[in-house]
């Protein structure tokens, strides 16, 4: 691990003035402005005071600095959802091995505050009535980088951020959603109206680095992260589940459905950066392919191995790695590193998903638009064989019989999983009408997992929420009895320097948690009684 930072920062005004934010020492106000009020002048003006403020909000849905990424998700949410493993021999006790390190676990808590939040506070002042259009893109991206630091912690500072209180309080998760729910209904109505009013305007254009200032195709995503967020809690509140998955797919401005929709941060507008996981892989050789990841792929002779995966220097083949390990020496150095470049976009949502969370909604009955289960579920399946650029060989999607493979560690046999073995991922690939509603749904979430790889973030929230697909244990535990070996890690402690920082804040947060403050507590969502 190295830490180091390779980012040219555009230069935009109002950048600068980030670091003079206090994450405490702002207020909102209700967002109430009709945007079809804007004159087509001011729609049309670049509001570098307001804009300026967007890039870094972009690149720190994931931190695009090495060091930073490595922290904020990959030694944490890219192992912990089976994609990943690290063969660092230098780590020691640590995350991977459920030593869950505060010095780690600092970074998505950090970042979402600092880049997130508090650029959210400086938009939300500095936008006047002809730019509420920026307040409703700051609102997405505020929903999408601040879901993905509750679904790490759990409950955390949110409606009072930026209050002028002593403390700050946590807000439940519960609670949490719903602002999201809520915020997703003001930047939808807010865009919709402007598009309508000002159709092929792109004020947004210069300062976005993942569509271009595209209105339209923000409205997909909000659609898309609307769904992804109402099948999230759909064991803890499936009434609002249902209502919000099916507003989304209702809205007429519709959902991420093809390649054209994929989410990258692009290298445009002036951003210039090296792919995180190209260095955290090829310069650190610091992560490398799982063997959950080798037992799924393998098993059902799936190409986009190749895609995803290099042939190890240990014997040629793909080789991944057994989670949990104590590595004090070099002999999974060799293993399959992550085919990824340094010009590669970094993946945001890939449209694939929208697929397989409609075909997870028809399965349990909802109106998804019409379609059934099959249907979503194969046209996911075939959509992520394109956005890799990978041909889905024949009969893929007919097999009936290829499940995942035993796993065999060439190097230590006590790290095998041979056939029979409970933690093995048994389904097949075909779509079955007649199968349990449970291996139906271990299907699409298999698939789904394989598709939108690496985003280990959003992978480890559907195995915490389904169990699915099934991963393998740790082999060493380190936590202290902390969590569970078979129950899988379900958390990150709260950042260590709020404790310092605001500590009757975190004590709101634990209060809300319901349950100590580590590893193996569950979030609010996280109650499938089918998952250990």
């Amino acid at each position: 691990m190295k830490k180091t930072y390779k980012k040219s920062w555009l230069l935009l005004t109002g950048i600068l003035g980030l670091f003079a934010i206090s994450s405490c020492t702002k207020d909102f106000q209700a967002l109430n402005t009709d945007p079809s009020k804007v004159t087509q002048s001011q729609a049309a003006g670049d509001q570098q005071s307001t804009g300026g403020f967007f890039p870094d909000m972009e690149e720190n849905i994931f931190n695009i600095t090495d060091y930073n990424y490595q922290v904020q998700q990959n030694l944490n949410a890219d192992v912990f959802s089976g994609y990943m493993m690290s063969p660092d021999d230098g780590f020691g006790n640590n995350n991977t091995n459920y030593f869950m390190r505060s010095d780690w676990n600092n970074e998505m808590f950090d970042l979402g505050n600092q880049h997130i939040m508090n650029n959210w506070v400086q938009i939300r002042k500095n936008a006047g009535p002809q730019a509420q259009h920026f307040v409703a893109m700051a609102l997405i991206l505020k929903v999408e980088g601040m879901h993905r630091v509750t679904d790490q912690y759990g409950p955390m500072p949110y409606s009072k951020y930026g209050s002028n209180a002593f403390f700050v309080p946590y807000d439940s998760q519960k609670d949490i959603y719903t602002r999201f729910f809520t915020e997703l209904d003001t930047a939808v109505n807010t865009l919709t109206a402007f598009v309508k009013t000002y159709p092929g305007q792109t004020p947004f254009k210069p300062f976005d680095m993942i569509y271009a200032g595209d209105y339209k195709q923000w409205l997909k995503f909000a659609n898309t992260l609307r769904l992804r967020l109402a099948m999230r809690i759909v064991y803890a509140d499936p009434t609002t589940a249902q209502a919000q998955a099916e507003k989304a797919v209702a809205d007429p401005n519709g959902l991420l459905s093809t390649v054209a929709d994929d989410a990258y941060l692009n290298m445009v507008n002036g951003l210039s950066y090296q792919n995180p996981l190209w260095n955290i892989t090829n310069a650190y050789g610091d992560i490398s392919m799982s063997a959950a990841m080798k037992s799924i792929i393998e098993g059902y002779n799936d190409p986009r191995e190749t895609a995803y995966f290099l042939p190890s220097s240990y014997d040629g083949k793909y080789e991944g790695i057994r989670q949990g390990q104590n590595i004090t020496t070099a002999e999974y150095a060799g293993f399959s590193l992550l085919n990824v470049q340094s010009t590669s976009a970094l993946q945001i949502m890939v449209a694939s998903e929208s697929y397989f969370l409609r075909a997870e909604g028809a399965l349990r009955g909802w109106n998804m638009g019409g379609g059934t289960a099959q249907s979503f579920y194969e046209q996911g399946v075939a959509l992520s064989f394109q956005e890799k650029g990978v041909s889905m060989p024949s009969g893929y999607l007919t097999n009936t019989t290829a499940t995942a493979a035993p796993y065999v560690d060439p190097t230590n046999s006590t790290n095998n999983v041979p056939a029979g073995n409970p933690y093995l991922n048994n389904i097949s690939i075909a779509w079955n009408s007649g199968d349990s509603f449970e291996h139906n749904l271990q299907r699409i979430i298999t698939q789904k997992w394989l598709a939108i790889y690496p985003d280990g973030e959003e992978a480890w929230c559907d195995f915490r929420r389904t169990g699915y697909p099934k991963l393998f244990p740790v082999v060493v535990n380190n936590s202290g009895g902390l969590i569970s070996t078979t129950s899988f890690v379900k958390r990150i402690p709260f950042a260590a320097d709020e404790n310092s920082t605001n500590p009757k804040g975190v004590a709101t947060g634990v209060q809300e948690l319901g349950g100590p403050d580590n590893g193996g507590t569950r979030l609010w969502w996280d109650v499938n009684p089918l998952v250990p």
